[in-house]
């Protein structure tokens, strides 16, 4: 796992690259071109670098034509997955146009690429799945003696072996950690394959008993181990090992710089790597998400095998009822007449059981209700206990009557209240505050909608006027047609 790069974009991924690798697959001599690649290879695996062309030809076998032999090595040429170097001792002069004299080397890319093919090769010959659990347990092993390591160190004493043995563990854990990601995704996607395929019963009950021990014995036992990783990672995590992770680290950084020519060596971060195991493994964590996408698939697939067993076994018995007919047909003699055969054959395939008669003569009495004797009724258990009223000489009064006495309270003391057997405007109302522009729309909804019903309850009655009114606050100003607010029974 990169701790530096943690997401690879596609352009960094053919940063770098020989791009005609995917022209030497499609290419019509592609197979010349790897027999050629495979020489240079196995020349190269010999510790002979550079082979002589007459050597790789030679290699080849059977004796390749000169022209079509050298067409090939000039395209891989130019393709640059091969490089070639003239042999100085083997100059002749300027007419010498012979290749023997050439030496080739084979590029990383190209062997690489053969090295991967070669792996997909062996993968289709001897498939072989790494088992999770296997990994899981080899990563234990890793955190404890990485552990023992670290703390039998002494810090002022750390020697390049001990620090290289330490870092090659905390490598080995990160590749560990990247093969058990792997492991379940293609785990997975090799589940959601079987749920979309088609079986036989045998096949199918198969596949439900292996799911069966799957569930069983794969998930508990992951499940298990990663309660174990946890606390190891958190050992080499504590704040008492800091100094000897940073004096390996040093000591690994320089040893790097003294052979950067010969050795490419990365050296990892320890905290950062640590920690991101530590999430990997820990609660809501990569591997549990992982599980879990796992059993959900394996649920899935169980689902569908067990559907599919059921619709194979009905229709194993309704075929297997056909033959039986069909048997019993064939021993009937060949001038019968089986009118009744046919009949049983053809009538309703159901169970007549009814106790209660029901004819179109006679009617059926019909089923009365279940009586239960010996019936405790229990007493329904009142969870809210009653709360006392606050006041217990005040009456209750609704919602709406409370609201209406807070509007009167308010037209009182703005001054919009009549006084006696004088009316008021609303106009005059004093606004000091936003609220109060709530509270004249409120009178003019209360006197106007429903005929003024709502208004009349707390004794007043408004007129609509002409004029229009504007009343103001320091931030708002509300334009409206004046009201005439008068008692209740004016004329």
């Amino acid at each position: 796992m990169d701790d530096q790069h943690p997401f690879t974009s596609a352009l960094e991924l053919l940063e770098r690259r020989n791009l005609a690798l995917g022209s030497l697959l499609t290419a019509e001599r592609r197979v010349a071109y790897l027999g050629i690649l495979l020489v240079l290879l196995r020349f190269r695996n010999n510790h002979e670098l550079e082979p002589l062309h007459d050597d790789v030809q030679a290699a080849l076998g059977g004796t390749p034509e000169a022209a079509a032999f050298n067409q090939d090595i000039r395209q891989l040429l130019e393709w640059g997955l091969v490089t070639e170097r003239i042999e100085k001792e083997r100059l002749r002069g300027y007419r010498d146009v012979r290749r023997r004299k050439y030496r080739y080397t084979i590029g990383n890319d190209a062997v690489s690429f053969l090295l991967w093919l070669e792996s997909r090769r062996q993968d289709d010959l001897h498939p072989e799945d790494a088992d999770t659990r296997d990994l899981l347990a080899d990563l234990i092993a890793c955190l404890r003696e990485t552990s023992r390591l670290i703390n039998k160190l002494a810090l002022a004493s750390i020697d390049y072996e001990e620090a290289r043995a330490i870092f090659h563990r905390l490598a080995r854990m990160s590749a560990i950690t990247e093969n058990v990601a792997q492991s379940l995704g293609d785990f997975n996607i090799r589940l959601l394959v079987f749920a979309g395929g088609s079986y036989d019963i045998q096949r199918a009950r198969q596949l439900i008993g292996e799911l069966d021990r799957f569930l069983d014995r794969f998930l508990r036992r992951i499940h298990s181990l990663r309660g174990e990783i946890r606390p190891e990672i958190d050992k080499l995590r504590q704040p008492r090992l800091a100094a000897r992770w940073e004096a390996c680290t040093r000591i690994m950084q320089e040893e790097a710089a003294a052979t950067q020519s010969l050795l490419r060596t990365r050296i990892p971060d320890p905290a950062t790597t640590l920690a991101t195991l530590a999430a990997f493994y820990g609660p809501s964590g990569q591997l549990e998400q992982l599980t879990s996408r796992v059993n959900r698939s394996a649920l899935l697939v169980w689902q569908k095998l067990h559907t599919h067993l059921r619709e194979l076994e009905r229709r194993s018995h309704r075929l297997e009822d056909v033959r039986l007919r069909l048997a019993e047909l064939a021993a009937l003699p060949p001038d019968a007449v089986p009118r009744a055969w046919m009949h049983t054959v053809f009538q309703p395939a159901q169970m007549r059981g009814d106790l209660h008669e029901w004819t179109e003569h006679v009617k059926a009495t019909p089923p009365q209700p279940v009586w239960h004797k010996h019936r405790v009724r229990g007493e329904t258990h009142v969870w809210l206990e009653d709360q006392p009223p606050e006041d217990s000489e005040s009456p209750t009064i609704s919602i709406e009557e409370r609201r209406l006495e807070q509007l009167a309270d308010w037209m009182r003391r703005h001054g919009v209240a009549p006084e006696g057997e004088h009316s008021a405007r609303l106009s005059a109302a004093a606004v000091g505050e936003f609220d109060d522009f709530t509270r004249i729309m409120e009178v003019m909804r209360s006197g106007l909608l429903g005929h003024g019903r709502r208004l009349a309850r707390i004794g007043l009655s408004a007129e609509p006027l002409a004029e229009t009114a504007v009343v103001a606050t320091e931030h708002a100003t509300l334009d409206f047609h004046d009201l005439a607010i008068h008692p209740a029974g004016f004329r």
